[in-house]
């Protein structure tokens, strides 16, 4: 599946954000079936965002197939999570999942994810072929 909403580039362009809107309704218990970490600063020990650990065989980001390892979640259900502590971005996106997500079915996550560069993908491609 390829229907990213949009496609935005940061400013160095080193992440690009996408929107998805993943639908709950056949995933039963496992909900969104991902495990999250907090990001922080090794300097200052400033909180760097919430990212994507791992996503659970079975869960709804799973059979979605969209998000990946390494995303960073930015919003959930249209609530950003940017600028806000990892504790209560955290519990952000556990009420989302839980309420709104679970009522209208279906969440809605922006991530953004590092862009591979040119070479890495020649790199990979190539590698792939030996």
């Amino acid at each position: 599946k390829t229907d990213e909403d949009e496609l935005v580039l940061t400013p160095d362009g080193t992440r690009e954000f996408l929107t998805f809107e993943i639908p709950l309704s056949d995933s039963g218990s496992a909900g969104l079936g991902v495990s999250v970490k907090g990001n922080r600063s090794k300097e200052n020990h400033a909180d760097l965002g919430i990212f994507v650990k791992s996503i659970i065989n079975g869960g709804a980001a799973f059979k979605d197939g969209r998000l990946r390892v390494n995303d960073q979640l930015i919003a959930v259900n249209g609530e950003s999570l940017l600028g806000k502590t990892n504790q209560d971005a955290m519990e952000t996106l556990r009420k989302s999942m839980s309420t709104e997500g679970n009522k209208r079915g279906m969440i809605q996550l922006i991530v953004a994810r590092r862009v591979a560069k040119r070479n890495e993908v020649v790199k990979k491609w190539n590698e792939g072929l030996n």
